[in-house]
């Protein structure tokens, strides 16, 4: 029998799981969603193959695990960042500089890396409500800045964030596209209050 590396059962528990998802993420990161196994992630961490199907099903099931660890960390983030403002523009220019913050350090190539990846259909509606949770700061502070149809603004903001990191992953400058962006956004925002 395993040796219990913690000093609860629970405990040892949870660091397995998180040493299985930082696998995940380590080999999606390096050779692409695909190279993602059940195999791969047991020869990375050292635990056999068979103790990987203890904590999950099938490696799609280990990577919404890991897409859903990694928008709740976002999520939290961003509502950090906007509850720290009162004022509803600087709320959502502290959305917006937060997810720059994101792209900047380049944990979007993870998302970007998964989100091809099928996921279980179980798991499908927990993803879609994790990237709710992600807008839902921004939607709250263009709410509350007399933005008429704040839901269909935060959807434009989100495109035009995309449009810049797709700039910026094609090798264009990241300050200046983040800076342009950012008035863009503002400016825009700014125009329909």
């Amino acid at each position: 029998m395993p040796k219990i590396q913690a000093p609860t059962l629970l405990e040892h528990r949870a660091m397995r799981r998180e040493a299985l998802l930082e696998a995940a993420v380590a080999i999606a990161l390096e050779s692409g969603s695909g190279a993602v196994t059940m195999g791969e992630v047991a020869k990375r961490t050292g635990i056999s193959r068979s103790s990987v199907y203890e904590y999950f099903e099938s490696s799609s099931d280990l990577i919404a695990d890991v897409i859903l660890d990694d928008l709740n960390i976002l999520a939290t983030v961003l509502a950090t960042a906007v509850e720290s403002e009162s004022d509803p523009m600087a709320r959502v220019a502290a959305w917006i500089d937060s997810v720059f913050g994101y792209i900047s350090a380049g944990k979007h190539r993870l998302a970007r890396e998964l989100g091809a990846v099928s996921l279980p259909l179980a798991r499908v509606s927990a993803v879609r409500q994790a990237h709710l949770r992600l807008v839902q700061p921004l939607i709250d502070a263009l709410d509350s800045g007399g933005v008429p149809n704040a839901t269909a603004c935060a959807m434009y903001v989100n495109g035009a964030i995309d449009a810049a990191t797709r700039r910026i992953d094609a090798g264009c400058d990241a300050d200046s596209e983040i800076m342009m962006t950012r008035a863009f956004v503002l400016a825009g925002v700014r125009e329909i209050s």
